[in-house]
């Protein structure tokens, strides 16, 4: 259902606007959509079956979601704050001069990445704790919100669609899943967002720094201004979690959760 949903905003823009902008609306998607896509699915994949086999174990279930839900957190808001700061540089490397005004697009969905993530993460609860109704009615009403904000962002553009999009993702859906995937479960609603919100400053850390580092870069090709502001980003996220307790505790667990995915993937293969 929401598959459907989702893909209807190229269906729109290629009906309304014609190839050309849904080449560019494709095109300014395409660079930030698959990689959460691939980013994501091996740990849904590893996840929901090792929380499925703690279902009487509370607080472990609890323990062992919240490990990887706020590893998730801090990952998207990073790069999400670099890619966004980044937009116009990476649109023009990666698509080439031509592909210029897909800019805003990509710039829009780096929005989206702030909540796709956990959003996505939130629904593995429904399918480790066998909530179907939960996740059915989620599922649904989140079709329709994306519908609607294609429709809502449709008189602006391409571009339009993508803004509307990402606003409806932050501003409904986000909140939405939380409030139905907390309400039953060792995960509660406070847990959702204590462990989402405690890491949304490195989103405006990692930003705001690579945006000011970029004004200083803005006469060199886009190549160079990577090259020279991502490595800005980077140091930026290094000092933020060195910083932030909550931040360095997750970074710190980030290899013990990994490791932990991983055996469970070779447990459920064995």
């Amino acid at each position: 259902m929401y598959s459907l949903a989702r893909g209807a905003d190229s269906l729109l823009v290629g009906r309304f606007f014609g190839p050309a902008a849904v080449g560019l609306y494709s095109r300014g998607s395409i660079l930030l959509i698959r990689p959460m896509e691939r980013f994501l699915t091996p740990i849904n994949a590893v996840l929901v079956p090792a929380l499925s086999r703690l279902q009487g174990q509370h607080e472990r279930y609890r323990r062992s979601f919240l490990q990887v839900f706020e590893a998730i957190a801090l990952v998207s808001f990073l790069f999400a704050g670099l890619f966004l700061a980044l937009s116009y540089p990476i649109t023009l490397a990666v698509l080439g001069p031509k592909w210029n005004a897909a800019a805003v697009i990509f710039a829009a969905f780096t929005v989206v990445a702030l909540s796709s993530p956990l959003t996505t993460a939130s629904t593995w609860l429904f399918a480790s704790q066998g909530r179907g109704k939960d996740w059915v009615l989620t599922s649904s009403t989140v079709s329709a919100v994306t519908l609607c904000s294609f429709l809502v962002g449709l008189p602006f553009g391409p571009a339009g669609v993508a803004i509307s999009y990402s606003a409806s993702c932050v501003l409904i859906e986000l909140p939405f899943i939380y409030y139905i995937a907390g309400r039953q479960g060792p995960v509660s609603r406070k847990d959702l967002w204590t462990g989402c919100l405690r890491h949304l400053p490195a989103w405006g850390v990692v930003c705001g720094t690579v945006w000011l580092a970029r004004t200083f870069a803005l006469d060199f090709s886009p190549w160079i201004q990577l090259l020279l502001c991502s490595p800005v980003g980077l140091l930026a996220a290094a000092a933020y979690i060195a910083i932030s307790t909550p931040s360095r505790r997750v970074a710190a667990n980030l290899f013990s959760v990994m490791r932990d995915l991983k055996n469970a993937r070779a447990a459920s293969v064995g």
